[in-house]
């Protein structure tokens, strides 16, 4: 389980590569548009891989609808985990559907007898940015469970929030150099495994550029550490 959680926000960040062609400067959803997110550890060693390919998109009473295919490869360079994923475009914000995010991962798990079902919000990233701006928190529930049975094995609460962008600067990268809002939150997890609780707290940094969506994150330790850090290494339309 606790090989599945980095993955996890792994993906929940990488999410935000999408780019949109509605009313979001940030994104613009292409069909056949590959982007690749490279994570490293705080000692710059690579510990995997995100590849994500927009595979379908749809457009219904001014609501875009991307399907994009996700696959997630570990540092040896061996395929992990695939799924698909869904991204909203309404108006000028872009949504993440968190619930379908998290339901692809049990895919992961197939290896060990493990499903996971999941609810939860929306986390949205409004076309308008702005140095000193607030946005919106999101809540996931994921619960795992194992065997035939289907008994519950773990029960885990994601809260995002503290979401602000805090500045605009220039982020490069293998993929090129770009302008980027820097937005930073906290991620709060709270897992239940079998009856014993555990909780957990990351700061994170996140810089987006228009037109390209994200180009770097970082992840800290509740201390303010360096924990591990992704780069968008490649991207073609």
């Amino acid at each position: 389980m606790k090989k599945l959680l980095p993955v996890l926000l792994l993906a929940l960040l990488a999410f935000a590569e999408v780019k949109a062609q509605c009313g979001n400067a940030f994104y613009r959803l292409k069909e056949g548009t590959e982007f690749e997110m490279t994570s490293y550890d705080k000692k710059d060693r690579p510990q995997g891989r995100t590849v994500n390919v927009i595979s379908n998109v749809t457009e219904n009473n001014g609501v875009y609808e991307a399907t994009f295919t996700s696959k997630i490869y570990d540092k040896k360079d061996k395929l992990v985990t695939e799924g698909e994923f869904v991204i909203l475009c309404e108006g000028n914000k872009v949504k993440i559907d968190m619930q379908r995010l998290l339901n692809s991962m049990e895919q992961m798990q197939a290896y060990e007898s493990m499903e996971v079902e999941a609810e939860g919000d929306f986390m949205e990233l409004p076309s308008d940015l702005e140095v000193g701006q607030n946005l919106s928190d999101a809540h996931t529930t994921m619960t795992v469970k194992m065997g035939e049975s289907s008994a519950t094995m773990s029960k885990i609460d994601i809260d995002i929030n503290n979401r602000k962008v805090e500045a605009q600067e220039d982020i490069s990268t293998p993929a090129g150099t770009f302008q980027c809002y820097k937005i930073s939150y906290n991620t709060d997890m709270n897992m239940k495994v079998m009856g014993f609780g555990n909780k957990s707290s990351y700061g994170n940094v996140e810089w987006i550029a228009e037109n390209v969506g994200t180009v770097r994150t970082e992840n800290y330790d509740k201390k303010g550490n360096l924990n591990s850090y992704t780069l968008l290494t490649a991207y073609k339309e």
